[in-house]
């Protein structure tokens, strides 16, 4: 069959996807995730544009509360059966699950469950439930809990359970020696959990106030199906101290156990941990155990993954004697910045004493050793039965709670301060001008010194739980000092007035960093208290020792491979795979294809990592040079998206469609994702990696300001941004005027703009531009006057300045939405995505459409002789198996920051995202629309930044400014297309 029937029969295929919400597979019946999910369509939009703020006291409030009326814990125990639940589209479903027998109730997407029951004894209770995690997509199953009809305080706003982990097999070795990280399963068991709040600020479960009477517990949806076998509702009861439990060893005659009943076990050697991306690590001191000289050896478990409040890693261990035994753990706790590291320590399940609910491992450069003691030196013993016993670490934050809770308040207030200040001076105050704003905000001194005495506080607490003064201490005491100059001499604050922003965007980073409470320990000891426990320190010699063996070793060990596998492999076919990212992201894709791809193929695949961007379009670029050397991969990852088109036109890619099953393969994409690596009858690239674009916002202050999100640009014009003027704010849409030689696809605004307005970038089979239309001036003209007209700011750091709430609404895509999502911790809560603003068409519909959906691409080299092998490579590579647990191994091993936005749609779908932000995002891309990339089109992109230039800074016609560009578009794509012979190809269609 012809290439042009080929490319005929795909433009007659539709399958774009119709998403809907967020499907679980139904447990229940343990059936698969069905494919066909409801239809989300801007059409209807009115949900999508909906927020809600609720003002809800903080826990750490409530307590304060409790302790001012003086309640007590109640003395009764409340069950909450299966049976009783009342389920929100009234169909109780109860049996058991996946095979397990017990009773119990599944709760799937946006099902609510409700229970009435009576206290009859007035007072504090806690909660503890009796779940099972199942379907869903790993991670943490998230609820809202409301009481009579009210969340109790924020942090019922978010209530967490967690699943459980183990390694899925053995450890391997890779071609080069070094150890592999083992995958990782998640393991189906019933498990009781206390409810808790969800960053492990507090060492004991949430307390609940319930008067005497009726009461209605219900749990809201937030993300992932949980089954519930039993809630119990019990009375607050304090632990017991240490010197309470060691009475009633004494009182039972517990003694120690002798020294031979003495356990030591690795600690990498975890039975499971409550977190996939808690690991086994590896640890170059030559002293950690096991240790390689010359290869990697996974022998430690922790440390920096092992950093976020509730983590908590399980040990099983069995003794042979009763007795009385300590814990003893070689540790290593480098924090940056000098703090200690919290943790809860269980046994069987339960914290033994109130010294063990929250224990602290000092700061120290180096490994040293931890026997679990008072302040004074004294162990803590505990006693245990012969048999097998638990030991569970956990992640808590304990006084860091209470300095990032309080510092999170305290950028909340130093933001509504500055707000304050900018309606008076405005966001690029006149140095020159008096603003006396002694006598404006005479109450400003007064807030700036109780703000300053409040950071204070929070630099005694650091004081107080370090051994030495830390960084972190001296960085709240610069912004103290600062805030209290300026409370002496308010007027010096319009001058500097960007020293606020930087302090509270400081204050912002320094929550995210107190958040991660890493530490990691090579091997445990269970021993007798008679049992002195040393641990051996590496000295200067043999840590210079190592270093200069690692120097030698970079002469000869190929670190670009992850790895490789060498060409008298046993297998048939080597392929030889390009990746522009991270060695860890390379490292996760070796993985994958050691585990599934060679054993399924006879095909091995060799990867070498090249440095970010070394694959994009520039002056100097990898690929084009290996090409020209006659050394190009067969497979290029992360190929920036309008390169493959760049080497269409040269003859240097492999058309994809002349594969037989390229049809079946093109139905997991957005058809539009297509686009730019289609060139005439051919198409050079599959999707890997695709971008978003939506419009972000601060609901706080959109609630503050009374303003709803805007559908359409005149609801934008009239109603938002005179408001957003009025208080000194801005709408984010900068400009990226640094664009030169890119797609027009980089050019947000304007593509936005453009296909809204129903125009496009070429016409002509792609020769001509199409700039020169009604609807293109139309769009250009909406575009510049939204900064000369308007007044929006050309450019702005969205992300830092919707953080200091000057610019509390914007359009972002998948960078920016990430940016909030992992660097913005005082945010939670506070802000959502919505749609971009549309433009209401003649049938009164509106249109939604953006551009820019493609990011990166994989590509197969035309030099390679192995391309059948290389398409059975991109087939798996880009499948929606492969891709989900390329993306969950990659979050789990790196973080959030790594989430992967595959071009997968399934895929996509499958990964992590908020549930609600997920809708909103996939009926955002079924009205995307990509741009062809044409021969010369890189001068598109450059002379609209010129014809914008000219109408912002020269204030020219609109018109006649982009008629200038057009033409210069013109004479660069008709020289292109004379230079590559293509007068009579039909370049798009």
């Amino acid at each position: 069959m012809s290439k042009k029937k080929l490319w005929c029969m795909f433009l007659c295929i539709s399958y774009l996807f119709q998403i809907n919400g967020y499907a679980v597979e139904n447990v229940v019946v343990n059936e698969a995730r069905e494919q066909n999910q409801k239809e989300i369509s801007l059409s209807d939009d009115s949900e999508l544009y909906e927020f809600t703020t609720e003002t809800v006291p903080s826990y750490s409030s409530q307590l304060a509360y409790y302790e001012s009326q003086n309640y007590k814990g109640g003395n009764e125990e409340i069950i909450l059966s299966p049976t009783k639940a009342i389920f929100s589209k009234g169909v109780q479903r109860v049996g058991d699950v996946d095979g397990i027998q017990k009773d119990c109730i599944v709760l799937e997407e946006e099902e609510v469950v409700e229970w009435e029951f009576e206290v009859k004894e007035a007072g504090l209770y806690t909660f503890e439930v009796d779940y099972l995690g199942i379907g869903g997509n790993e991670s943490k199953i998230q609820r809202k809990l409301v009481i009579d009809g009210n969340v109790p305080f924020a942090e019922a706003n978010n209530i967490s359970f967690y699943r459980q982990f183990i390694e899925a097999e053995e450890i391997k070795l890779n071609s080069i020696g070094d150890e592999v990280w083992p995958k990782q399963k998640e393991i189906k068991l019933w498990q009781t959990q206390a409810i808790i709040d969800n960053q492990g600020f507090y060492e004991t479960p949430l307390e609940f106030y319930f008067s005497e009477g009726k009461h209605v517990v219900k749990f809201e949806y937030i993300d992932q199906p949980i089954a519930i076998s039993e809630i119990r509702i019990k009375g607050k009861k304090a632990l017991q101290t240490y010197e309470e439990v060691k009475k009633e060893y004494e009182s039972a005659g517990y003694q120690s156990v002798s020294q031979e009943s003495h356990i030591s076990f690795q600690a990498e050697e975890s039975a499971s941990r409550n977190d996939s991306i808690i690991r086994r690590e590896s640890n170059s001191d030559p002293k950690t155990v096991p240790f390689s000289l010359t290869t990697r050896v996974l022998n430690t478990i922790g440390g920096y993954r092992w950093r976020l409040g509730n983590q908590g890693v399980t040990w099983n261990f069995e003794v042979e004697e009763a007795g009385l035994y300590q814990l003893n753990f070689k540790v290593l706790q480098s924090r940056d910045g000098g703090m200690p590291a919290y943790r809860q320590i269980l046994i069987d399940g339960e914290v033994p004493y109130q010294e063990l609910a929250l224990y602290k491992f000092e700061f120290d450069k180096d490994w040293y050793g931890e026997t679990l003691a008072s302040q004074a030196g004294e162990p803590y013993l505990i006693y245990l039965e012969p048999g097998v016993h638990e030991l569970t670490l956990v992640a808590k934050l304990g006084p860091i709670g209470k300095i990032i809770e309080q510092t999170t308040e305290d950028v909340r207030i130093l933001s509504d301060i500055t707000r304050e200040i900018i309606k008076v001076t405005g966001t690029d105050p006149d140095p020159n001008y008096e603003y006396d704003l002694y006598r404006v905000m005479p109450e400003l001194s007064g807030q700036l010194t109780e703000l300053a005495d409040r950071i204070e506080n929070c630099v005694g607490i650091l004081a107080d739980i370090s051994n030495a003064r830390t960084s972190m201490e001296n960085n709240y005491r610069q912004i103290v000092e600062q805030l209290r100059t300026f409370a002496k001499d308010v007027d010096l604050i319009p001058k500097a007035l960007g020293d606020l922003d930087t302090a509270q965007s400081n204050l912002g980073t320094y929550i995210t960093s107190l958040e991660k409470s890493p530490l990691a320990i090579d091997y445990i000891e269970v021993a007798s208290p008679e049992t002195k426990f040393k641990v051996k320190k590496s000295n200067f010699i043999e840590r210079t020792w190592i270093t200069f063996v690692n120097f030698l070793l970079s002469f000869t060990k190929d670190y670009d491979s992850i790895g490789a596998v060498s060409e008298d492999s046993e297998e048939n076919v080597v392929l030889d795979v390009w990746i522009a990212r991270g060695a860890e992201w390379g490292e996760v894709l070796k993985d994958l294809a050691d585990e599934h791809f060679t054993p399924e193929t006879n095909i091995a695949v060799n990867v070498n990592v090249l440095p970010g961007g070394q694959l994009s379009t520039g002056s100097i670029n990898t690929l084009m040079l290996s090409i020209t050397s006659g050394t190009a991969p067969d497979v290029a990852l992360g190929v920036d998206y309008n390169l493959p088109s760049e080497f269409a036109f040269r003859d240097a890619a492999v058309d994809l469609t002349q594969f037989p099953e390229f049809e079946e393969v093109s139905r997991s994409f957005y058809e539009e994702s297509f686009k730019p690596y289609t060139f005439c009858d051919g198409i050079y690239a599959l999707p890997e990696t695709m971008d978003f674009t939506v419009m972000i916002y601060r609901k706080d202050i959109l609630s503050e300001l009374g303003l709803e999100l805007p559908r359409t640009w005149t609801e934008l014009y009239q109603d938002v941004l005179p408001v957003l003027y009025q208080n000194s704010m801005n709408f984010a849409l900068p400009v990226d005027t640094s664009v030169s030689s890119n797609s027009p696809g980089a050019l947000r605004g304007f593509t936005m703009l453009l296909l809204q307005n129903n125009g496009d970038y070429y016409r002509k089979a792609g020769k001509v531009s199409d700039l020169d239309s009604p609807e293109a001036y139309e769009a250009f003209k909406m575009w510049t006057e939204l900064y000369s007209n308007y007044d929006i700011d050309e450019e702005s750091n969205f992300f830092s300045r919707m953080r200091s709430g000057t610019m509390p609404i914007g359009i972002g895509n998948y960078t920016t939405y990430m940016q909030f999502l992992t660097s913005a911790p005082e945010l939670y809560g506070r802000w959502g995505v919505a749609p971009v603003p549309g433009l209401e068409q003649e049938d009164g519909s509106i249109n939604h459409s953006v551009g820019t959906m493609s990011s990166t691409a994989a590509m197969i080299l035309n030099q390679s002789d192995k391309q059948e092998a290389a398409w059975e490579f991109l087939k798996w590579w880009m499948s929606e198996d492969t891709q989900t647990q390329y993306g969950r191994e990659l979050e789990a091993l790196i973080g959030t920051s790594a989430r992967w936005n595959t071009a997968n749609t399934n895929a996509f779908y499958n990964l992590p995202w908020n549930v609600k932000d997920l809708e909103i995002i996939m009926a955002q891309m079924e009205e995307a629309s990509e741009q062809w990339i044409v021969p010369g089109g890189y001068f598109t992109g450059r002379h609209i930044i010129n014809a914008w230039n000219r109408v912002i800074l020269n204030n020219e016609n609109a018109r006649d400014s982009l008629e200038e560009a057009v033409k210069d578009i013109n004479k660069e794509l008709e020289a292109k297309v004379k230079e590559f012979g293509l007068e009579d190809e039909i370049i798009i269609r």
